[in-house]
């Protein structure tokens, strides 16, 4: 199939006269094709050049993803390129399903979501080169409001005083936490953990994975639990914590990430 972007040529001869299949899972503006090489899986995952500077960024999100290997379950890198178009990433597939495939079992779903959380914090920061900082996240988002990239499925209509984007930043300028640092995804969920059969947790899309606050991934799991699990799992996992809730925090990252 033809893809939006002309594939740099290491990325072109790696995939060879495989087929390429879009991958409709997810909301980013990167395009992800699914192809098999002999008999194993890969992705293709690009950006057009306007994202670069973004967490949006496959070269940023490969940078991570090789950082990050041996310390947590993440795809392997295969071939990384950029052109004046974009940026090119190659994936290996990692093992097992999205842990979306037990939302059915609320018990499940939290133990899973609490394992995630557990080794994504464990991860040592001390050389870790990646900034997802609130005040970073900030700057990111002046630059897709600014060049008209922010999500099309935004819903401001949830906090009525902050029905623009101009007004949602600055609202986030003025409430913005101080942060106890530790290795976040970024964008945890459902989607984004996969488990193997032998209850193997394993991390993809890491493009916004750095040093951010501790609540910026509980944040993203409570909300996961909330609207695809049940309220009650939500509250059980702020009860397991063993700390109070800080609801203030979860709501600014869940306010941060609606223009994304």
């Amino acid at each position: 199939m033809q893809t939006p972007l002309e594939l740099p040529r290491a990325i072109a001869q790696f995939i060879g006269g495989n087929q390429l299949v879009t991958d409709e899972v997810g909301e980013s503006p990167a395009s992800v094709y699914a192809f098999t090489r002999g008999n194993e899986r890969f992705f293709l995952k690009t950006c057009a050049a306007v994202y670069t500077p973004t967490t949006y960024s496959v070269l940023r999100e490969a940078r991570v993803l090789q950082w990050l290997n041996g310390r947590l379950n993440v795809p392997e890198v295969a071939v990384v390129a950029q052109s004046t178009a974009g940026e090119f990433m190659i994936t290996r597939c990692v093992p097992g399903e999205p842990i979306q495939a037990r939302c059915d079992d609320p018990d499940a779903m939290l133990a899973l979501l609490r394992e995630a959380l557990r080794q994504l914090q464990a991860v040592p920061i001390t050389d870790c080169p990646f900034d997802s900082s609130a005040s970073e996240r900030l700057n990111e988002l002046e630059y897709l409001i600014a060049h008209d990239l922010c999500a099309d499925d935004v819903d401001l209509e949830q906090w009525p005083n902050l029905d623009t984007p101009a007004k949602l930043l600055a609202h986030l300028h003025a409430t913005q936490p101080t942060e106890e640092k530790v290795f976040s995804h970024g964008d945890l969920g459902d989607s984004n953990v996969f488990v193997d059969t032998h209850d193997q947790l394993y991390f993809i899309d890491l493009g916004r994975g750095g040093i951010a606050d501790r609540w910026l991934d509980i944040a993203f799991a409570h909300r996961n639990l909330r609207e695809d699990v049940s309220a009650r799992a939500a509250k059980d996992l702020l009860r397991g914590l063993g700390e109070p809730d800080q609801s203030a925090k979860r709501v600014f990252f869940e306010q941060l990430d609606e223009l994304f």
